[in-house]
C-alpha cells in the first residue's frame, strides 16, 4: 500500500512478558545493577536493510506515506462532529494532501531485526504503533531534511524540492488554517487578545473559565477540542538546522494537517537582565526575534524575562525558571484562555515517531484509566517484563492496596477549597472502576508521579506559603499535558494567597489538593544495559504498595546511588542515552577523539559518560526506530558543543 495507518502492519509486538525472564538473581557483590551495566548495542546492528518486513531481493526499500488521522470526510466523523473539516495550506504553497508524499511523514513497514523491547512502558498498554519505523529522510525529509542532496543520492530518499524556509511564517499558516476551520470550534476559542510579541506585565480583566467537564456526553454533533502546544526556549539559544526540523514537524503534524486542533507557540525566556522588554515598544521586539529567532518562526514566538512574571506573581518569592518552571505558562493561559489543554514540550526532546499519533494516543490512555487507586498506579513505573499485561499491572495494584489508605477525591491544603469532582462512593473499594473512565485527564506526565515527602528528593518541601504538613507529588521532568482547569487554578492560588510549589511538583499537587485527574502514561521507555526485567522491577519500584518511591529508599532520591541505571534512559531529566540513540539515528558516528580530547567525562561517584553506539550504515542501512519519545539531548548538530548529555 502506499498509504498506512496506524495497525495495517501486523508483526511481532515489541514487548517483554514476565515469562521471558525466569534466571535467578544475578550475584552482584559491588551492587545492585552494577553487573549488567553494560552497553546494548542490539540498537545499532540493524537498519533499513535488516527491516522484519525485508524481501530477499537485498534492494533498498521505499518508505510509505503515514497517515494517523481520522477520515475527516467520513461519515461516522462528520455525525459526531460540528462543522467541517477544511485542509490548510502548507509551506509549499498548496493545501495539504495526506496522499503527497511531500507532506506527510514516511515510515517503513517493520522495525529492525532484533530491536530491542521497551523495558519500561508499553506500545499495547498505550495504544503505540510499535509495527513501523522511521529513519532520518522519511522522519524529517517533509520538513527540509535531505535539501541539500542531488535526487537518487540517498537509497530510499525522494528529493521533494527545496524551499526558502526563511520565507515562510508559520504563525500566519496556523491562524489561516484555525480561520478555514473556526466552525468546528466553540465560539468563546476565537481569541480577541492575540499577544504580537512578549507577555504583558499586567493581567488581562477576564472571566473565570470552567471546568472542562468532558464525562457527560452530550448528544449531537460536537466541537472539536483545541490545544497549545507551547515550546520552551531562551533568547540566545543557537538554533541548529534540525531544532528547525523539530518545530516545523510539530506545526505540520499537530496544526496544520488537523485543522488547528493544536496550535503551536515558542515562549522564549529572555535572560539577559540587561535585555528590558517593552509591549509598547513593538519594533524593538520585532529587532529583538530578529536577532534571535530564525526568521520562519519568529511571529509565533512570545518574550518572557522574569521580571514579567514578578509583576504577575508578587506574593510569591521565587521567579526563577528553575524553581518556578509553570510560571510562564500560567501567564499564557491567562492570555488565551481559548484552548483547553496545553502541551508543554522542550527544545530539547524528539519524537523518533509520528508526533499527532504518540499524542492522541497518551491522550487517550489517560482519558481511559479509572481514578480508583490511580495516585498508587501512578507511582510505579510499569515493567510489563515483571507485572504483565496493562490489566495484570492494574489486578496487582488493587489487591495491593485494598484495604490500605489510598487517594479517593481531594486532599485539601488550608486556604484552598477543592474544585475537582466528590467520589460517587464513599469508599473506593465499592467503585467497580467507573469513575474516572471517560474523563480527560488535568495532567498527563511521562514519568512517574510520586510522593517526595519522605525522600531525599531534591526539593522535597519547597513551598511558600503552604503548610509543611500538606500532601504533595511530584513527577520529574516538566512535559506532558495540563488542563486550561488546572492552570488557572494554579494560578488563582499564586496571584491571590501567594501559594507556591516547586517546578516539578505543582502541577501534581495542585491536581491532588483539587481532587483533579492526573494520569502517568507508560510510553515506551528505552535502556541502554543489560538489565533484566525482575531486575528492574526490585531496584527502581521501592517502597510499600501505598507509597512506591515514597521513602528512604525511593529512586528518586538525590544520593547518585541509581544514576548508572537512570541515565541510561531514553526519557528521563539528564540521560546519556536519548542523545547517543538520536545522534545515531542521525548517523552521527561516535567522536573518535572523545578519549583523548582532555575534556573530563567522569562524574563525582566515579562513573564516565562517553557516547556509544557503533554505527555500521554500510553494512545495515540508516538507523530505523518505532515511535520513541527522547529526552535530552543537547547536541543536535554533527559538531557537539559544550553541553555534555550527562553534566560531569
Amino acid at each position: 500500500p502506499l498509504v498506512l495507518r496506524p495497525g495495517d502492519v501486523v508483526a511481532s509486538p515489541l514487548e517483554v512478558n514476565p515469562s521471558d525472564d525466569q534466571a535467578p538473581f544475578a550475584h552482584e557483590p559491588i551492587g545492585l545493577g552494577t553487573l549488567r551495566d553494560v552497553r546494548e548495542d542490539k540498537f545499532y546492528r540493524g537498519g533499513t536493510l535488516t527491516l522484519t518486513s525485508a524481501t530477499d531481493d537485498y534492494s533498498h526499500p521505499s518508505p510509505v506515506i503515514y497517515d494517523p488521522y481520522p477520515d475527516y470526510s467520513g461519515e461516522k466523523w462528520q455525525r459526531s462532529s460540528a462543522g467541517r473539516y477544511n485542509a490548510c495550506q502548507g509551506p509549499r504553497g498548496k493545501f495539504l494532501d495526506r496522499t503527497n508524499r511531500e507532506d506527510m511523514v514516511l515510515v517503513y513497514p517493520g522495525v529492525q531485526k532484533d530491536f530491542p523491547s521497551p523495558l519500561i512502558g508499553s506500545y499495547a498498554a498505550t495504544g503505540l504503533d510499535s509495527s513501523v519505523c522511521t529513519d532520518r529522510y522519511s522522519r524529517l525529509g517533509a520538513y527540509g531534511y535531505g535539501d541539500d542532496q542531488q535526487q537518487g543520492a540517498i537509497p530510499g530518499f525522494r528529493h521533494l524540492g527545496n524551499i526558502n524556509w526563511d520565507s515562510i511564517n508559520w504563525r500566519s499558516l496556523e491562524s489561516q488554517c484555525f480561520e478555514r476551520n473556526s466552525e468546528r470550534y466553540k465560539p468563546g476559542q476565537v481569541d480577541p487578545r492575540r499577544i504580537e510579541h512578549i507577555l504583558p506585565r499586567a493581567p488581562p480583566s477576564a472571566s473565570k473559565p470552567n471546568h472542562h467537564g468532558n464525562t457527560d456526553a452530550a448528544s449531537g454533533p460536537q466541537f472539536q477540542s483545541r490545544s497549545a502546544v507551547v515550546l520552551r526556549t531562551w533568547h540566545d539559544m543557537e538554533w541548529t538546522e534540525n531544532h528547525k526540523h523539530y518545530v516545523r514537524s510539530l506545526v505540520m503534524e499537530l496544526s496544520l494537517h488537523t485543522g488547528a486542533e493544536y496550535e503551536v507557540f515558542l515562549l522564549c525566556h529572555v535572560k539577559d537582565p540587561n535585555v528590558s522588554l517593552h509591549v509598547d515598544d513593538q519594533d524593538g521586539m520585532q529587532r529583538l526575534k530578529a536577532k534571535y529567532i530564525p526568521p520562519e518562526f519568529a511571529d509565533m514566538t512570545i518574550l518572557y524575562n522574569e521580571e514579567t512574571l514578578k509583576a504577575w506573581y508578587p506574593k510569591v518569592e521565587e521567579h526563577s525558571p528553575n524553581l518556578q518552571y509553570w510560571q510562564p505558562i500560567q501567564v499564557f493561559s491567562q492570555l488565551y484562555p481559548n484552548f483547553d489543554f496545553y502541551w508543554h514540550l522542550e527544545m530539547d526532546a524528539r519524537f523518533t515517531g509520528h508526533a499527532y499519533h504518540f499524542m492522541e494516543q497518551t491522550a487517550k490512555f489517560a482519558k481511559e484509566q479509572p481514578r480508583k487507586y490511580l495516585w498508587e498506579r501512578n507511582a510505579y513505573w510499569y515493567i510489563p517484563g515483571t507485572h504483565g499485561s496493562w490489566q495484570d499491572f492494574r489486578k496487582m495494584v488493587d489487591e495491593s492496596v485494598r484495604n490500605k489508605e489510598s487517594v479517593w477525591g481531594p486532599k485539601p491544603v488550608s486556604g484552598l477549597t477543592a474544585a475537582g469532582p466528590r467520589p460517587p462512593v464513599a469508599d473506593p473499594k465499592n467503585d467497580n472502576y467507573e469513575w474516572g473512565v471517560g474523563e480527560e485527564a488535568d495532567f498527563v506526565s511521562f514519568l512517574p508521579i510520586f510522593d517526595p515527602t519522605d525522600t531525599q528528593w531534591t526539593y522535597p518541601n519547597k513551598f511558600w506559603n503552604v503548610p509543611g504538613d500538606a500532601a504533595r507529588r511530584a513527577s520529574a521532568v516538566a512535559m506532558g499535558r495540563i488542563s486550561r482547569t488546572l492552570l488557572h487554578l494554579m494560578h488563582d492560588a499564586e496571584i491571590e494567597k501567594g501559594i507556591g510549589v516547586v517546578s516539578e511538583m505543582t502541577a501534581p499537587t495542585f491536581a491532588l489538593w483539587h481532587g483533579l485527574k492526573a494520569v502517568y502514561v507508560p510510553h515506551p521507555l528505552y535502556i541502554d544495559g543489560k538489565w533484566t526485567s525482575k531486575e528492574l522491577g526490585r531496584i527502581l519500584n521501592p517502597g510499600p504498595p501505598e507509597k512506591i518511591n515514597g521513602g528512604g529508599d525511593s529512586i528518586w532520591n538525590f544520593d547518585h546511588k541509581w544514576d548508572h541505571i537512570l541515565f541510561r534512559m531514553s526519557y528521563m531529566f539528564t540521560a546519556q542515552t536519548a542523545e547517543d540513540l538520536y545522534r545515531r539515528w542521525l548517523g552521527y558516528k561516535i567522536d573518535p577523539h572523545q578519549y583523548t580530547d582532555g575534556t573530563y567525562h567522569q562524574d563525582p561517584q566515579g562513573r564516565n559518560w562517553f557516547e556509544s553506539g557503533d554505527l555500521r550504515e554500510e553494512l545495515y542501512g540508516r538507523l530505523c526506530y518505532p515511535s520513541m519519545l527522547l529526552h535530552p539531548i543537547k547536541n543536535t548538530a554533527e559538531k557537539k558543543g559544550k553541553a555534555m548529555a550527562v553534566p560531569v
